[in-house]
């Protein structure tokens, strides 16, 4: 597997591949664009210009060729494909990006269909790929590598609330507090995350850390943009100030965000 969350790296029956045991600067670079864009073909146009930026050899087509040839040399012939056109991952080769997004789909159509236990153990393999550091957190910043960070982010906030949300409904109560102060924790005005945060505290009978947390938002929200909680986050926080009976969510991904009922 390419290991792109937390540094470049290739993990092999024999071990792992880092630094220049995979390659040159140029060669790991090459070998991390292709694996952001998984299985897509990736433009040789598009190569030299994050290989060489403006200043671009005569024939990158032959200079991309070499690099593609050394990396096939240490990682296996049939890892990468393509030619002049463009370059892309073979299928044997696969990323953590994108096994760590099926995974997550997967637990959010998981919850959707009220299968718990199955998307509990969807969004954990999901977490054990995604949460481990930055993506390429040893390659200088780019606008591919912004996009890739992103787009990481989002795949792990959406890990962290099915993962939580599997875990109320399975009655795990601490995992879910847990996965969801990560979430909070990465991004403060995340509210899905708050909410899964309010009905782990309560199911612990804690409500007054429910209650805390739902004034952490709200003073964030009001001091940072002007707004107030949404109303399903509204409504929560009256379900535990009345000791009303609280359910855990069904679901997170989008319905949980627009739609959940206390």
């Amino acid at each position: 597997m390419l290991q792109l969350v937390g540094g470049l790296a290739v993990a092999r029956a024999d071990g792992l591949l880092v630094g220049r045991s995979i390659g040159t600067r140029k060669a790991r670079t090459l070998l991390a664009l292709l694996g952001v864009a998984g299985s897509g073909l990736v433009t040789m146009d598009r190569i030299a210009e994050v290989l060489w930026s403006a200043a671009p050899p005569r024939s990158p087509e032959r200079n991309v060729a070499a690099l593609v040839s050394r990396l096939r040399a240490t990682l296996g012939a049939g890892v990468i494909v393509g030619g002049p056109p463009g370059y892309r991952l073979a299928g044997r080769l696969s990323t953590d990006l994108h096994v760590g997004g099926a995974s997550v789909t997967d637990a959010e159509a998981r919850l959707a269909a009220s299968d718990a236990r199955t998307a509990w153990r969807s969004a954990r393999r999901a977490l054990d790929l995604l949460d481990r550091g930055r993506v390429l957190a040893d390659l200088p910043d780019a606008d591919w590598v912004d996009q890739a960070r992103t787009d990481h982010q989002a795949l792990l906030r959406r890990a962290r609330h099915s993962f939580a949300c599997a875990a109320l409904q399975l009655g795990q109560w601490r995992r879910a507090l847990d996965s969801a102060e990560a979430a909070l924790g990465a991004d403060r005005y995340d509210e899905a995350a708050c909410r899964l945060l309010m009905h782990a505290y309560r199911a612990i009978d804690e409500p007054v850390r429910a209650l805390l947390a739902y004034e952490r938002l709200r003073s964030t929200l009001a001091a940072d943009l002007g707004t107030d909680p949404a109303p399903v986050t509204q409504r929560l926080h009256v379900a535990i100030l009345r000791c009303s009976p609280v359910r855990p969510p069904a679901r997170n991904q989008p319905a949980y965000q627009q739609r959940d009922q206390p």
